[in-house]
């Protein structure tokens, strides 16, 4: 890890990771809307009425079920890209490591819940949580909450920790498979963000 460009995850794969680490409030959503609106959930053919009852009934629900369709296979096809890659990271030793599944929950709780509390009956409540969905992605793809993904945690952890590299000490977070990372293991890290890495365990 010498000085040079920071490697970072391609654009579409940071979109994967976003779109899961709001899959739980996607689904609310949808269910919340569908039982809403439920007794518009009927064919009466295809007229313009028709279309506009669904853009404003149906219309967030619609896109976020297919934004998390792609999303999903996304996040599926971009984890099993960087295990592999992460095969052949840089080997470093662990000097000290925090757990941080916790902060998951707090995600869960600062990021995800206060957004069901919301109608989404007309078009500009659709309109103004798309809008608050692209600022905090940009802000999402650019920090450490990256990792802090409900639906990784399932099946990864995440970790602070200091380790040392060609006789330096650094810091940075890592995410996984690993529940039990133990200071002076040896793991290999694959960078995918500043300070930001996918770890394996060096057999």
């Amino acid at each position: 890890m010498t000085n040079r460009e920071v490697t970072r995850l391609h654009s579409r794969a940071n979109f994967a990771l976003f779109i899961t680490s709001y899959l739980p409030l996607f689904l609310l959503i949808i269910f919340k809307q569908v039982i809403t609106n439920a007794d518009y959930l009927y064919f009466s053919g295809i007229t313009m009425e028709g279309i506009i009852n669904l853009s404003s009934r149906f219309g967030i629900s619609i896109i976020l079920l297919v934004i998390s369709i792609f999303g999903f296979i996304g996040f599926y096809l971009t984890i099993r890209n960087i295990e592999e890659i992460a095969e052949n990271g840089v080997p470093v030793k662990v000097k000290n490591v925090n757990n941080k599944n916790s902060e998951a929950i707090g995600y869960m709780a600062t990021y995800i819940i206060p957004f069901l509390f919301e109608d989404f009956t007309g078009w500009f409540e659709s309109v103004s949580i798309l809008f608050l969905l692209f600022i905090i992605y940009r802000i999402y793809v650019n920090s450490s909450l990256l990792l802090v993904n409900p639906i990784l945690s399932m099946n990864f952890s995440i970790y602070e920790m200091e380790y040392e590299i060609n006789k330096k000490q650094k810091n940075g977070m890592i995410v996984m498979r690993n529940n039990n990372l133990q200071e002076d293991s040896v793991i290999k890290i694959y960078e995918i963000g500043h300070k930001l890495f996918f770890a394996k365990n060096v057999i």
